[in-house]
């Protein structure tokens, strides 16, 4: 199973890899982009500390990568993009290829379908923001020719299970630590701008009320008065956990990866790109050494969350919590 790494700086690559990543991912703003659409993202992490500055330092960085036999992703995962910027986009993807990329991490069904139109030859990983949810969405990617698909956040084990058992001949990711957002990617608009300010790292941490619309007061009766008042409250109680243990608060879903082990699984997915090299690291480490646990073919399922949960804890100093679990039903052992 690969382990698919941020990156944002060429610094990053060696140590990441050596760290134990097979795979990288990373995007390019480049200035041309930036001349031209200073407000519109072309990859959902529009800061530049999560990006590359220019397809020279992508070049580097498909170099490096390259000498420890590790493949390099670049992200192109915005929902969807206008016509006019098809051109520059095409541009943009040409001179990624030239620079070495293996692949392309693609979110807008147009921009595949802009691809085939334009013969441009290359692989192609669909990003969580198209929501893969069923088998029956991977078998129309894969009609579509594409090699890789990241299952959405919110698919539990149960359903991951199914889609493997259903689909071959197309590589399967899962998201396993970082980021645990409680929004479905391909329905949320919100960008992931990161900043350093602490106090609110993107769109998602921005305090808001939850409100429920309901009938008229003319037509509420007190039965739907009781339901639509419990059903605010849940809402509220709902958003004010993740406002106080918010997404990126280290979330974790280690303990699954003994199911994606059984199940074929082949690469799970590490969010972090404007992350400090220091935190890549020390999480690229702590999936490596629970994977080689999982050599170990005589552990049991039971014996190997366990010691996930303590592995946890001693790294990152937390307790696991259900809030910061993808998971969560593995903790129910």
């Amino acid at each position: 199973m690969n382990i698919l790494a941020p990156i944002d700086k060429i610094d990053d690559v060696e140590d990441v890899i050596k760290a134990g990543a097979n795979e990288l991912y990373c995007g390019v703003v480049s200035d041309e982009w930036l001349d031209r659409y200073t407000i519109a993202a072309i990859n959902r992490r529009p800061a530049n500390i999560c990006n590359l500055k220019s397809f020279i330092a992508l070049k580097e960085v498909a170099n490096i990568a390259h000498s420890y036999n590790a493949l390099v992703s670049l992200t192109l995962n915005e929902h969807y993009y206008t016509q006019d910027q098809y051109p520059l986009l095409l541009e943009y993807i040409k001179k990624a290829i030239d620079s070495g990329v293996d692949s392309f991490i693609i979110a807008d069904l147009n921009l595949i379908f802009a691809l085939k139109d334009a013969n441009i030859e290359t692989s192609i990983n669909v990003s969580t923001g198209i929501s893969v949810f069923n088998s029956e969405t991977v078998k129309f990617l894969q009609k579509l020719g594409v090699q890789k698909v990241i299952f959405d956040r919110h698919l539990t084990i149960g359903e991951v299970r199914e889609i493997c058992q259903n689909v071959t001949d197309i590589e399967k990711c899962v998201f396993i630590f970082n980021s645990r957002c409680p929004n479905v990617d391909g329905l949320c608009t919100f960008d992931h701008i990161q900043t350093a300010e602490t106090s609110f790292k993107n769109a998602c941490m921005l305090p808001y009320t939850v409100s429920l619309y309901s009938e008229t007061s003319a037509q509420k009766d007190s039965k739907s008065e009781v339901i639509a008042d419990d059903k605010a409250l849940v809402a509220l109680k709902r958003q004010k956990l993740w406002t106080r243990l918010h997404m990126d608060d280290v979330p974790c879903g280690a303990c699954a990866l003994y199911d994606f082990e059984e199940m074929g699984i082949d690469c799970v997915k590490i969010v972090g790109r404007g992350n400090e090299i220091k935190r890549k690291i020390n999480d690229v480490k702590f999936i490596r050494m629970l994977l080689t646990l999982l050599q170990d073919k005589t552990i049991s399922r039971n014996d190997y969350i366990k010691q996930t949960q303590a592995f946890y804890k001693y790294v990152y100093r937390l307790p696991c919590r259900t809030a910061m679990c993808y998971y969560p039903e593995v903790r129910s052992i």
